[in-house]
């Protein structure tokens, strides 16, 4: 996956969130992005997170919406135009990351307030749920959890595809520098995306035995390859873009590739898988 950019003129509105209160804005190339900064932030660790989780979820084929880059022309950014103090214009020297904007989406409580039968029968990519939850666990994702799924349902001619949004909090929400594999797998007990509501309508739809079981761990590890190889090549795009030190690059890679951690992983989301 290509890391492109684009700029922006337009900005439709600020998005209030907890979090970063990004922009809708309309980009150059007549599509519709929300763009969030970092606050000025250098390293800009959430917006390289964000990045990486783009490009490591294409290469673990799970749908998520199109990613940009996005330029911000600064003197758009002022009280006038109505937004809040998380945006000023020097949090836009450097590009925002930008999220296609998913027309029409929904929320996931909204698909599973109906019948739950019916509302499995409405998922278009059951098992992306499962390597959504796979692919938190391995980053250390502390913002997707039951109370806060940080998913939506795109439309798909009677189904819905769930896309995963919003990973500026990967790694534990931690400055690269602090990564270390030695200290486990961070997941909270009750904060495991497959013991919302959502993970056990998926797992009670599921046969998981032994045979399943095994083909995702072999995704898994297959996964795995597959980033590790091209990491040296995206990190080589994300610094034509943001400034980071090697020596954190260094770092991350070694512990998102770290053997005994990655065994981790997979054996908490097997324990999940049968929780």
């Amino acid at each position: 996956m290509i890391l492109d950019s684009i700029h922006t003129n337009s900005i439709l509105k600020e998005l209030p969130t907890e979090g970063h209160s990004p922009l809708l804005i309309l980009g150059s190339d007549f599509e519709m992005y929300v763009a969030k900064n970092d606050k000025g932030k250098n390293p800009p660790f959430a917006l390289i997170n964000e990045c990486l989780a783009a490009y490591c979820l294409n290469l673990w084929k799970v749908a998520a919406p199109e990613v940009k880059l996005v330029n911000v022309a600064k003197e758009l950014i002022t009280p006038q135009n109505g937004l809040s103090i998380y945006h000023r214009p020097n949090y836009y020297d450097m590009p925002c990351f930008g999220s296609k904007f998913v027309k029409n989406s929904i929320d996931v409580n909204a698909l599973l307030v109906t019948d739950k039968k019916k509302a499995y029968n409405k998922i278009l990519n059951p098992l992306d749920v499962f390597h959504i939850t796979l692919f938190d666990t391995w980053v250390e994702n502390d913002d997707r959890k039951p109370s806060n799924y940080n998913l939506i349902l795109e439309p798909n001619i009677n189904k819905f595809r769930v896309l995963p949004i919003d990973n500026a909090f990967i790694l534990s929400t931690m400055a690269y520098q602090d990564l270390n594999p030695e200290y486990g797998v961070g997941v909270s007990v009750n904060d495991h995306l497959l013991v919302s509501e959502l993970g056990f309508l998926i797992k009670k739809n599921t046969t998981i035995d032994d045979d399943f079981i095994n083909n995702e761990k072999d995704y898994f590890y297959l996964c795995l390859e597959k980033c590790h190889k091209s990491f040296d090549d995206f990190m080589n795009q994300i610094v034509d873009f943001y400034t980071i030190d090697r020596d954190l690059i260094t770092n991350l890679k070694s512990f998102l590739f770290n053997e005994e951690r990655n065994s981790n992983v997979f054996d908490e989301y097997v324990y999940r898988l049968r929780q």
